[in-house]
């Protein structure tokens, strides 16, 4: 349970929180859309001045009927909208404990279709603003738009957007047939992405000029967008912090233990309804309640070998993923856009949370095991074996070992696809830039072993420049370091957003970095002084690379598809 806890507590999954304050004490602003008419906020004056819309909704409420369907265009509105008040999140179960911890309001609906803009211009001609489009993360069972106030960010003269997309059960699905394909959290970003490039320039953003970006998940999605048939020409630029198509929890592979179809068959028999005619079995659980389904959703996830196990996933009933994600970058995915990935030193640190400050070769066995799991492979102490040489060699230090697994599970996870999908990019489209980075920032706050830096979504507040709850997870205010390094990291974002060049220029803290490519890597070391190196970790690469043909095959060696 304390991993999930930690999970959920470092991929920022505070539903509930209300970011505003009340509009009382602010001037209203009204915007015109294709939908009809926005009422916003206008807060501040001058330089400081931001408009804030929250809540505008870019699909029909995914209830009734058109649960477990594709995303439909809202209906037109003739009054004045209220985007003023935070929108329902999307159904997510959350822990008791967690609840009782951070003092949670929840405010879930499955009516959860929302976007919210930030922008410091609305359309009167003067000009027209690059735009991000923000994708949260949450292990694709979680998180919320609301959680990521963009109004810093925006400050720096771009238009941001944040969207909900189902998650969970309701969101990822599937008996694996035209019935209940799955991926309906990845057509809800397509659409708010349609929405965006539709509706954005009444808001004073260039619909030519996109940025997506997203964290963990989040990544994932923005990734797998990237190489979507679906997806194309709805955004020209993409940063991927933590997350890549190539992640082994990107996707649900043909090695997965647990099929997509076997899972549904046991939520499904949780609520009474059963998996013999998949038409029936949707229709089924269209009438169970939202809450009910999420219930036996987590009880059957927290069962199997790896949390996540409700994921995108390869289909050609809506071609969102079509074929396996490696094999559409290959045919040219990233051939269009520029891109940031990277991760963060340590992301997997969090495993020290269920461990003492040691640990013995036989737990890094069990630990390297227990992730593994997820997958069928034929040799699986051989595999173990393989993280062996590579992690421990001859290393007997118990909290040497420690430090090892963690630095298997990042690469494993996130360090390694990251790597090699920027490799592949720079190959396939060598006329793009890919610039990549090692996020290594100990914030003030950080609670971490000496050993480490950077975990899992630390440099999320740093991104928003967000220091109150809940990104800022702290008892006091942000360091001086805190904010410059929140400063630096969001001009580098903002001036990539601009113009695709992330290099600051600025002389109270100049940061060059050069776009990396097959034939010279390059990795910006994000830190309180930013260096650019040359790409590390390339033992973790060649073992990544040794085992992902096997996870994206099935056991018996066939690739399944459909």
């Amino acid at each position: 349970m304390r991993v999930v806890l930690r999970y959920l507590l470092y991929g920022l999954l505070w539903s509930g929180f209300d970011l505003r304050q009340s509009t009382a004490d602010y001037r209203t602003t009204v915007t015109s859309t294709s939908y009809g008419r926005v009422k916003g906020v206008v807060v501040g004056d001058g330089s400081e001045r931001l408009y804030k819309y929250t809540g505008i909704p870019f699909a029909k409420p995914p209830t009734g009927e058109l649960r477990f369907k594709p995303p439909q265009p809202p209906e037109a509105w003739n009054t004045t909208l209220d985007a003023t008040t935070t929108p329902p999140d999307c159904p997510q179960y959350i822990p008791s404990e967690l609840q009782q911890i951070l003092h949670i309001r929840m405010n879930l609906s499955e009516d959860c279709l929302y976007l919210n803009v930030y922008t410091p211009s609305v359309a009167d001609g003067a000009m027209s603003l690059p735009v991000m489009v923000w994708i949260y993360g949450g292990a694709f069972v979680g998180g919320s738009s609301s959680t990521y106030d963009g109004s810093t960010l925006a400050r720096k003269g771009v238009v941001v957007v944040t969207l909900n997309y189902r998650i969970d059960a309701l969101g990822f699905l599937s008996t694996e047939d035209d019935a209940l394909p799955g991926n309906y959290g990845l057509l809800d970003q397509i659409s708010a992405l349609r929405w965006t490039q539709k509706n954005v320039g009444s808001f004073g953003g260039d619909p030519g000029r996109v940025t997506l970006f997203g964290e963990s998940a989040g990544a994932c999605s923005v990734s797998l967008l990237s190489v979507s048939p679906l997806a194309k020409g709805l955004f020209h630029r993409a940063i991927i912090q933590s997350g890549s198509l190539l992640t082994p929890w990107a996707v649900t592979y043909p090695s997965t233990s647990v099929a997509p179809r076997k899972l549904a068959e046991l939520i499904g028999a949780k609520v009474n309804c059963t998996l013999e005619d998949s038409t029936q079995f949707v229709a089924c659980l269209r009438g169970v309640k939202f809450m009910d389904l999420l219930d036996a959703s987590t009880e059957v996830q927290e069962v199997q070998p790896f949390r996540m196990v409700l994921l995108p996933r390869i289909e050609r009933t809506f071609g969102v993923i079509p074929d396996l994600p490696r094999k559409l970058l290959a045919l040219g995915g990233f051939e269009h856009i520029d891109t940031i990935r990277g991760f963060n030193n340590n992301e997997a640190v969090a495993l020290k949370q269920n461990l003492s400050a040691w640990m013995t070769k036989d737990e890094f066995k069990n630990v390297i095991k227990s992730k593994l799991a997820r997958f069928t492979f034929r040799d699986l102490d051989g595999v173990v074996r393989l993280f062996e040489d590579v992690y421990l060699g001859h290393i007997s230090d118990p909290a040497l070992t420690l430090e090892q697994a963690s630095a298997a599970l990042t690469d494993f996870s996130f360090a390694a696809p990251t790597l090699i999908e920027a490799k592949m990019a720079s190959e396939i489209s060598p006329d793009r830039k890919h610039y990549v980075y090692d996020y290594n920032y100990r914030s003030s706050i950080s609670d971490l072993p000496p050993w480490a830096t950077a975990q899992h979504a630390d440099e999320v507040p740093f991104v928003f420049g967000s220091f109150a709850l809940p990104l800022w997870r702290g008892v006091h205010a942000p360091s001086q370091e805190d904010v410059r390094v929140s400063e630096q990291l969001m001009t580098l974002w903002t001036n990539f957003a601009k113009t695709g060049d992330p290099t600051v220029t600025t002389p109270a803290g100049a940061v060059e970095w050069r776009p990396s490519s097959s034939s010279q890597p390059r990795m910006l070391m994000i830190n309180k002084v930013s260096e650019l190196t040359g790409s590390g970790r390339q033992e973790a690469v060649e073992l990544y690379g040794k085992l992902l043909p096997l996870i994206e095959t099935s056991p018996v060696g066939v690739v399944v598809g459909k």
